[in-house]
């Protein structure tokens, strides 16, 4: 059922796309480190959004639209501290395209995964994946890789 979601944004994506919307990009993800303490470092994921745009938050249920989330390929001497966590104004609406209620965030929210040191030095490596609706369409699902060290 999600793969036959994401099909139906992907199409309304390509509609839009051929309708001269090539250039348009309706999210924007920049990412930076914080240094916490010397054992924790966050990565911060800034997303700002067009208007009438919005991105979905995280640990949405598994016929929804896709969650924000973060996926650590590699990781060496750091591990991941708890779960991926956002500062925002989250919404809850219902959504005629998923049947169901969501969450989701407006303008910008800023999505942190905090890390901790388990070695003499550490360093991981993954990306952040999110999606975007507006109204009338979704762009597909996209993702920003990030590089963390301590």
């Amino acid at each position: 059922m999600k793969t036959i979601k994401t099909a139906v944004c992907a199409l309304m994506l390509s509609a839009g796309t051929l309708a001269g919307a090539q250039e348009f990009s309706p999210v924007d993800v920049s990412v930076s480190t914080e240094t916490v303490s010397d054992d924790v470092v966050s990565v911060i994921f800034t997303v700002e959004m067009a208007d009438g745009w919005h991105v979905y938050s995280t640990d949405m249920p598994d016929d929804g639209p896709v969650s924000a989330s973060i996926t650590v390929e590699e990781s060496r001497g750091m591990e991941a501290d708890g779960k991926l966590m956002f500062e925002g104004r989250e919404i809850r609406s219902f959504d005629s395209l998923f049947g169901m209620e969501v969450r989701y965030f407006e303008k910008s929210v800023k999505f942190v995964q905090k890390f901790r040191k388990t070695g003499r030095s550490g360093s991981a490596k993954g990306y952040f994946e999110y999606a975007a609706c507006n109204d009338s369409m979704c762009i597909p699902p996209a993702s920003v890789e990030f590089t963390v060290e301590l």
